[in-house]
């Protein structure tokens, strides 16, 4: 679930399955999209039951992987400014052929902040670490939406699934544990910890603190770990991973529901997203290219140039700005501020009697003619823009008339000749 800043209910919720159709030879060669629908359909009518029901949720998009299934939903009044909304998948079972294990992935931009959200089913198995650790890679180098992005071309990238990594101790001694709620003893043994400490798998992604028992493996309709003759080892196979500088986890937990022989676990994010007001850009747009295209030959290549656009960008009142960061040298990173670090008592210095805009139009605008620009005068502007030449196809010259007839000469009688 995803709230952002000051929301009273989840902006989106997205909701991964795994196994959700039995792994069957004829299901990876032909999904069947039914139980998917199943489920879609299930989850609107909960929605629906909710106490104090507020607003109305949409689905955005859904997409299967043979058993594993992705579904976004989010509320109707934000469909207006959500937009490039994609899905895709990856296989990674035998070899990448297979879609019996893999990942859906669906990104959208919500405002002007790109999410990737992703749901995935890695390599099972106690001891095939190397396998999960390959699925992972080959999912976060060859998973691609249109237009060449990647995973790692978004804002923030939220993975929720099966990953199967398991727990390497003794099964009695992991039960055991479990059963006291010795969680940090059965963490160090974590294999998901250890590879991502080892930045073999998820380098860089954030996982909460993880505050609930093992969700895996548990007999049907039970709290019980399994009893069958496997007597599998309890696990965290089903984890939350995160990465994105505007994501702050409230919550991780699990669900403890029995319909599986798994417990669900659920996150809650909250999200800052950035909103770029187009009109503004657009002036702002306009009036830099005014002033290169104005520019004198000579002085667009020297610091004139950069004086110029300067001046015309930031008003007199705002303070002087730091020089422009290079490869060896940051702005932010300085003898008074190490490592970009203000000391509490620094802002009081800051002042605060100034404009909270810096792109506010100083009184000298070429933009308007009055102290300040409002929304209204910046659109005006910005209609006043040439409009683009749209390109004409060149016509075709006719084609030159056809050759005259050839003349031939009057056929006479023919003669056969037998022997």
């Amino acid at each position: 679930m995803l709230f952002c800043l000051f929301a009273t209910s989840p902006d989106i919720f997205a909701i991964g399955f795994q196994e959700i159709v039995p792994l069957t030879a004829q299901q990876i060669v032909q999904t069947d999209p039914e139980k998917r629908k199943i489920w879609e359909r299930q989850i609107f009518e909960t929605l629906d039951r909710r106490p104090d029901k507020k607003c109305n949720y949409v689905l955005l998009r859904s997409e299967q992987l043979v058993g594993t299934a992705l579904i976004i939903l989010v509320k109707n009044e934000l469909l207006s400014v959500i937009r490039n909304v994609e899905a895709t998948t990856r296989k990674t079972g035998l070899r990448g052929m297979s879609g019996n294990k893999g990942a859906v992935g669906i990104r959208l931009e919500y405002h002007d902040t790109s999410f990737c959200f992703l749901t995935a089913h890695l390599a099972a198995g106690h001891s095939n670490v190397e396998e999960r650790n390959a699925d992972y890679q080959t999912i976060a180098h060859g998973l691609h939406f249109l237009r060449g992005k990647s995973i790692l071309s978004h804002d923030n990238v939220i993975w929720l699934g099966d990953m199967n990594y398991r727990i390497d101790m003794e099964n009695f001694t992991v039960r055991g544990l479990a059963e006291r709620d010795d969680l940090d003893a059965l963490l160090v043994a974590d294999q998901l910890k250890q590879m991502m400490d080892e930045g073999t798998a998820f380098s860089g992604y954030t996982e909460g603190p993880i505050l609930f028992r093992p969700t895996y493996r548990y007999d049907l309709g039970t709290d019980v770990y399994d009893t069958s003759e496997k007597l599998r080892i309890p696990a965290w196979t089903d984890r939350i991973l995160y990465r994105g500088a505007q994501l702050d986890l409230s919550i991780y937990s699990r669900a403890e529901l029995r319909g599986s022989d798994h417990k669900p676990v659920f996150g809650l994010f909250r999200a800052q997203v950035r909103i770029i007001d187009s009109v503004k850009k657009l002036a702002l747009s306009r009036l830099l290219f005014n002033s290169i295209a104005s520019a004198v030959p000579g002085e667009q290549s020297g610091e004139q140039l950069n004086e110029k656009l300067a001046a015309l960008v930031f008003p007199s009142d705002i303070a002087e700005l730091p020089p422009p960061s290079s490869d060896d040298l940051v702005w932010w990173d300085g003898p008074d501020c190490p490592g970009g670090v203000l000391p509490i008592h620094e802002f009081r210095r800051i002042p605060t009697r100034r404009k909270t805009n810096p792109f506010d139009s100083p009184d000298d605008s070429p933009l308007s003619s009055s102290p300040t620009s409002s929304d209204e005068e910046l659109y005006t502007d910005a209609l006043s823009l040439p409009t683009p030449m749209a390109p004409t196809q060149a016509q075709r010259k006719p084609p030159p008339p056809p050759p005259p007839p050839r003349t031939t000469k009057p056929q006479g009688t023919t003669t056969s000749l037998s022997p």
